[in-house]
């Protein structure tokens, strides 16, 4: 390392193989690349067709591994993250594993959720693919074909208006299916039933509209990409011509595994996985219209660089927060949320944070855990009055949110099971089974939009400004009304309590009112 540049290594344990890039980060944010190294390895296989994985398999990632970290130290490397996705999350004996690997090569693994995986993905198209921000200004679906899964998302007109995980990967497909293959003489007819079956149910939120642009990133991609190019086609590590991947595919689709690798090169290890890769693709095609498929050629150790070099650098807006939020507003409008409430205890919520900060000492990441639970503290009302503040618990639970782990999904959950009438309690199994610096946090941020949810108790807005100042342990909430506020004023004055239980301070309201000429 030169100059204070800094070595950040990517791990990604996926499940049909374990890649690790190396990068030296410059001062103005400039990335060389100095080592990307994949190594094939059954762990999907294991998951998908046992429930979980064996110890011969194992004890073959930890050398793998062993040889990353080897060429870690020789870097000098400072800085490494190591995630794995859903052959190790959905395994019987992952405990087990994760142990066995940490005690083996001395590697801290994160077990990252679809929508981390997702996020990490996003954040590697965004720095890497050179149109991106023009293409998600128009309609255009993103898809990353995973071995275990596919991610679909949809931007339409820059709105993320649909994220969403199906467990239709490359190689649980051939999996699953294995069984059927020797039954019949027209499996890839079967296969494609399998797999459209499971596409056609996830458009149909979207009426099975026609979308502009196609961005397709993760499995045999890069392959694919490969064996269509043409000479008079520029840049082919960026997009394929629909023409060539159409006929191509048609030719691949009787072909045997022997014959793709003998007449068209393709890896042993690829070979029976390229036609369900290729169908995936093909699938989405069809719902799309512009002639070029466009691949970033980018992968998860991409996405994870991306998020170790934001964090390290807070003067970067990260415009994901934006699709987060997003999401959690299609989630509200899905349960029939009220909308303008949610959005004035949101804008409440966090005006206080905001002025707070002193006070609570939480950062960017609790902000936008408490936006979240703002937005959403109120869905339960869909499925039930009565206590719907539980509802709303478990109906965030149970949601898929852009970017945020188990972790934070009970966070969000819980504040939105206490912004109502009942306070967080060691006596209740959700709030309990928290860590203790979990429940802090929680209630923190349920103090918070207690308080912001009272001022808002006849949904009405009534309030047309809000000012808060913090000063010698005084918290004053200065809000201008024009007309009537006494439910919002005795809302206040109880639940102002559990705020001084936990800052050790009562939130003083002063009200101005303003006339308003008629």
């Amino acid at each position: 390392m030169k100059n204070g540049n800094q070595l950040i290594a990517a791990i990604d344990i996926g499940s049909h193989s374990l890649s690790m890039k190396i990068v030296e980060v410059d001062k103005r944010m400039g990335i060389k690349v100095l080592e990307d190294v994949k190594r094939i390895i059954s762990l999907g296989r294991n998951t998908y067709a046992m429930g979980k994985i064996n110890y011969e398999t194992l004890n073959e990632t930890c050398e793998i591994l062993k040889g990353f970290k080897q060429l870690m130290n020789e870097y000098k490397v400072n800085v490494y993250k190591a995630v794995a996705t859903s052959a190790i999350r959905e395994a019987a004996n992952r405990d087990y594993i994760l142990d066995q690997i940490k005690i083996k090569t001395g590697l801290h693994i994160d077990v990252i959720t679809n929508s981390q995986e997702r996020y990490l993905m996003f954040k590697a198209i965004r720095d890497n693919m050179d149109n991106y921000s023009g293409v998600r200004r128009e309609n255009c679906i993103i898809v990353d074909i995973g071995s275990g899964s596919i991610q679909v998302s949809i931007y339409d007109e820059d709105m993320l208006t649909l994220s969403r995980n199906i467990k239709l990967g490359f190689l649980r497909i051939s999996e699953v299916l294995s069984d059927l293959e020797g039954r019949t003489l027209n499996f890839p007819k079967v296969m494609e039933e399998y797999i459209e079956s499971s596409i056609d149910n996830l458009m149909m939120f979207h009426n099975n509209r026609v979308f502009k642009h196609l961005i397709v990133i993760g499995g045999e991609i890069k392959l694919i990409n490969k064996l269509c190019a043409s000479e008079n086609v520029s840049g082919p590590n960026k997009y394929i011509l629909r023409e060539n991947f159409l006929n191509l595919y048609y030719k691949f689709l009787y072909l045997s595994h022997q014959m793709l690798r003998k007449k068209y090169e393709v890896p042993n290890e690829s070979s029976d996985i390229l036609l369900p890769n290729m169908m995936i693709l093909k699938k989405f095609l069809d719902i799309t219209s512009e002639s070029v498929i466009y691949t970033p050629m980018v992968t998860l150790t991409d996405g994870v660089v991306s998020d170790i070099i934001n964090k390290k650098n807070p003067f970067i807006e990260d415009e994901l927060e934006y699709d987060t939020l997003s999401l959690c507003r299609l989630i509200g409008q899905k349960f029939h949320y009220h909308r303008e409430h949610a959005e004035d205890v949101e804008n409440k919520s966090l005006v206080i944070f905001n002025a707070l900060r002193k006070l609570h000492g939480l950062g960017s990441k609790e902000r936008l855990l408490l936006q979240a639970a703002a937005i959403l503290h109120d869905t339960g009302k869909y499925v039930s009055y009565n206590k719907h503040y539980v509802n709303s618990y478990n109906i965030i639970l149970a949601s898929d949110i852009l970017g945020m782990s188990k972790h934070d999904m009970e966070i969000i959950a819980n504040v939105a099971r206490y912004h109502s009438s009942e306070v967080p309690s060691k006596s209740h199994e959700n709030f309990a089974q928290l860590s203790e610096e979990s429940r802090i946090i929680v209630s923190k941020l349920v103090a918070i939009i207690r308080v912001a949810d009272a001022l808002d108790r006849s949904h009405k807005q009534k309030i047309s400004n809000m000012v808060v100042k913090y000063s010698e342990n005084e918290v004053v909430i200065k809000i201008d009304v024009s007309e009537e506020i006494l439910l919002e004023q005795w809302t206040f004055e109880i639940k102002s309590e559990f705020f001084r239980e936990v800052f050790g301070v009562a939130p003083i309201l002063k009200v101005k009112k303003v006339i308003v000429n008629v």
